[in-house]
């Protein structure tokens, strides 16, 4: 029954694809250049590092992004601006964990909604009290399948599971491993692995490497309770134990965890049995901090940030050839318009 729900799947995902491969279904542009970040497989393949090194990258570089993104799990509906370049504007349960992670993070305007054309529009026009632009470029978190949306860079996070996995239902790929050839820039987290994609990739395809870099304040003499509501906490505890860090115990929530009563009493109670700190995540923080002398007490709490880094600089050249590339497009299309 799998197997023959597995070919539905991909009949569907096939059409779909081969229907804007023709452009029989619209494409929609926007007046900014846009940078998608997504993958090919259901959960975690760091697309949250992956954005933030992204925007950092434009913002050294001068230019002023903007994250758009469906604000998953959140407790609001339709278009909501978490950030309008000044300030968080929504509380954490309105936005959506990693929405107001990047919020919160960057300090730059982070727009949710299910409709990714209309977040990217309504970003695109944002504009500060003078009048001045807000965004000249916009970043897609998790949009390699949402191809209504036109972007000028497709980058695709791979791990070693996205070559191991078959389709959904049956295994993690949402779409086939030939549909990576759409993608201008491929982030592996394993140098091997570069090899291994290359076949799938069309020939003007960048292939790089990326490392994770964690940084975290707890004092590695005492040891930790972490604490993570992530898709892939493996990363996070390796980094932890490289830094020399004890793990007396870990409290894995599901991804998107909102962190109940009881969910922190029993974070407390680990970390007082223990005689341990509590570390846990920039996308978790927002969610427990609240709960800081209340229902943790006197137990210390420390974030481990994660910073994905690329230290290629062919990465931060495509970008920002594409992104040049595009305004000197879409200044063509408007006026023609």
């Amino acid at each position: 029954m799998l197997k023959f729900a597995q070919m539905l799947y991909k009949r569907v995902i096939d059409r779909r694809n081969e229907q804007f491969d023709a452009k029989r279904r619209p494409i929609v542009p926007v007046t900014s250049p846009v940078i998608s970040i997504g993958n090919i497989t259901v959960g975690g393949t760091g697309k949250s590092p992956a954005v933030q090194m992204v925007a950092r990258i434009l913002i050294e570089h001068g230019r002023h992004p903007a994250i758009v993104m469906r604000g998953y799990r959140r407790r609001s509906r339709g278009l909501v601006v978490v950030h309008d370049g000044e300030s968080v504007k929504v509380s954490v349960e309105a936005a959506g964990d990693e929405a107001y992670m990047h919020a919160a993070m960057l300090g730059i305007p982070v727009v949710v909604s299910a409709d990714k054309v209309e977040a990217a529009a309504h970003a695109a026009g944002m504009v500060s009290s003078t009048g001045a632009a807000r965004t000249d470029v916009i970043i897609v978190d998790d949009g390699f399948q949402h191809r209504q949306l036109h972007r000028c860079t497709d980058i695709v996070l791979v791990n070693q599971e996205t070559l191991s996995s078959t389709l959904l239902p049956v295994g993690r790929l949402r779409e086939p491993l030939s549909e990576l050839g759409r993608a201008s820039i491929i982030i592996c987290d394993d140098p091997l692995l570069c090899a291994s994609v290359r076949p799938y990739c069309r020939a003007d395809a960048l292939v790089v490497v990326s490392r994770i870099e964690m940084h975290c304040q707890a004092p590695t003499s005492v040891p930790i309770v972490v604490v993570s509501g992530i898709a892939n906490p493996a990363r996070m505890h390796e980094s932890l134990r490289g830094a020399g860090y004890t793990i007396a115990e870990h409290l894995m929530f599901s991804d998107h965890h909102h962190y109940r009563t009881k969910d922190l009493w029993k974070i407390r109670d680990a970390a007082a049995a223990n005689g341990a700190n509590i570390v846990t995540t920039d996308k978790d923080i927002a969610k427990i901090q609240p709960a800081t002398g209340s229902e943790l007490g006197s137990v210390a709490l420390f974030v481990a940030h994660i910073r994905m880094v690329i230290d290629e600089a062919a990465f931060t050249q495509r970008i920002l050839r594409d992104i040049t590339h595009e305004d000197s497009s879409n200044k063509e299309r408007w006026e023609e318009s």
